[in-house]
């Protein structure tokens, strides 16, 4: 069993995670958080309380986590406050959308190429663009299709 120290480290690390990703550290500590807390929904003030970080800092995260769907909020009778919890079909969702940005960029990349047809040169960065994103669109929706299918709770 972890301790409180290991699994605030490991939380930071996936924070720190999804910087890249355009999540900001605090969504990334939500998200890290939600994967593994008990009871699976926590309220904004639990939140805060757990990660040490502003109610507005926690507010404004969870709307952006909740916009890239996978956070979603509850609420329950006789109860005030609204809780959260990871929406996990929303990764599935989330992952599918980057799968046909890729197929976006491709389109739009072959449209540069068609542009500078008369003008190789100029087009051979766009061409090796074009290529590594033909590879992945070409690629990873079989790779998806196959993965395992996650157990419903």
């Amino acid at each position: 069993m972890a301790t409180q120290s290991q699994l605030s480290a490991w939380i930071e690390r996936m924070a720190a995670h999804f910087v890249p990703e355009g999540i900001p550290l605090i969504g990334g500590r939500i998200l890290a958080y939600l994967l593994v807390c008990d009871p699976v929904e926590r309220t904004a003030a639990e939140l805060s309380e757990e990660l040490e970080a502003s109610s507005g800092s926690i507010s404004t995260n969870v709307r952006l986590l909740m916009q890239l769907g996978v956070v979603t909020k509850t609420t329950r009778r006789g109860r005030q406050a609204a809780e959260y919890k990871l929406n996990e079909q929303g990764w599935n969702d989330m992952i599918d959308r980057r799968l046909r940005a890729l197929a976006g960029t491709r389109e739009l990349t072959a449209a540069g190429l068609r542009l500078l047809s008369g003008d190789p040169q100029r087009a051979q960065r766009l061409r090796n663009i074009d290529e590594m994103y033909g590879w992945l669109a070409d690629e990873l929706p079989g790779v998806w299709e196959r993965r395992p299918v996650p157990p419903r709770n």
